[in-house]
């Protein structure tokens, strides 16, 4: 991590501009979440998109870069707390979370990756009002404008498919049921904490984590038109073609970044680093599930079967 990074980051947080409060039954009862490693940049505009959508709502980040931006339980402002954890100790995304997770006190949590931001159309209260209503255990917004990650899961033999676009039909206007989601939803607590992300794992965590939640009974559901910006270009200060690929495909420019993301050590080689996290994913993950693999299965017209029944995310809404 850059000090220029580093430096840059705080003063987006010092000068942070706080939008209107969300309602004071959402700043009662969730926190939102962000497991970061080094990309503070990234970091420091999701804070500031929080803060400016849904002003002083509570905000844990959980951060274990080699040199976390701030120490242990400080608030660099009234209702942002920062966790670190020991860097060397090599935690997971999944272990990061858990740990947040554990540390929140509210009876929700939404959770975010680090290089999200909050839109005017992260319908935070829609999602609130939905789980109070509903007895569901958790529902996600898409990360991007272009597509959601709603999926059900189909076991043939020792495969698991991810059938993507396919669900179990509306559960109230705009909203679906399904068996996964991606990583921007709001979730009861104590529901996160009885299924828990894998955390021996560096990646390829997401799958399990929602086909464990579907053999305990976990409710999922996929809102329609609501989103968070998911632009890795703006993240890390590319603009032009550049920011665009790296937006859209390309993985981050930080070498050493992709390395702690492969689960490599900082000597160890990024390739070396994959083929052994591959070996502990097909351990830890695909073992315990008894399967030989976990497949994406995309389908265009499933796709826009779930546009014309819950709308684009980046649609308009009056809710």
């Amino acid at each position: 991590m850059s000090d220029k990074r580093q430096k840059q980051a705080k003063q987006i947080i010092a000068n942070m501009q706080y939008g209107k409060n969300c309602s004071e039954a959402v700043r009662n009862n969730v926190t939102v979440i962000i497991k970061t490693l080094e990309r503070p940049y990234c970091l420091a505009l999701l804070l500031k998109s929080i803060c400016l959508h849904w002003g002083k709502i509570p905000v844990l980040v959980c951060d274990d870069s080699r040199e976390p931006l701030y120490p242990d339980q400080a608030q660099p402002q009234q209702n942002i707390k920062w966790l670190t954890l020991d860097f060397n100790a090599g935690h997971t995304l999944g272990a990061g979370r858990n740990y947040l997770v554990d540390q929140a006190e509210t009876e929700y949590v939404f959770l975010c990756d680090d290089d999200h931001a909050i839109t005017a159309q992260t319908r935070l209260q829609a999602m609130y009002d939905f789980l109070q209503q509903s007895g569901y255990d958790l529902v996600a917004g898409a990360q991007g404008r272009e597509e959601y990650g709603a999926a059900n899961f189909e076991q043939q033999g020792k495969v698991i498919i991810q059938k993507f676009h396919q669900h179990y039909g509306l559960v109230a206007p705009d909203i679906v049921a399904c068996d996964r989601v991606s990583n921007t939803f709001l979730a009861r607590r104590k529901a996160l904490q009885q299924v828990r992300w894998q955390d021996k794992v560096y990646g390829l965590e997401h799958a399990d984590f929602f086909i464990r939640g579907k053999q305990q009974g976990l409710k999922v559901a996929q809102m329609g038109k609501t989103w968070v910006d998911h632009d890795r270009g703006s993240c890390e200060q590319k603009t032009g073609w550049l920011g665009y690929l790296l937006g859209r495909w390309l993985p981050h420019q930080d070498g050493f970044y992709r390395k702690l993301r492969s689960g490599a050590k900082p000597e160890e080689s990024e390739l070396l680093a994959l083929k052994k996290r591959q070996a502990l994913y097909k351990k830890y993950v695909l073992d315990v599930h008894g399967i030989d693999k976990i497949v994406d299965d995309y389908n265009k017209e499933r796709e826009q079967a779930m546009f014309e029944l819950i709308g684009y995310p980046d649609e308009p809404c009056n809710g």
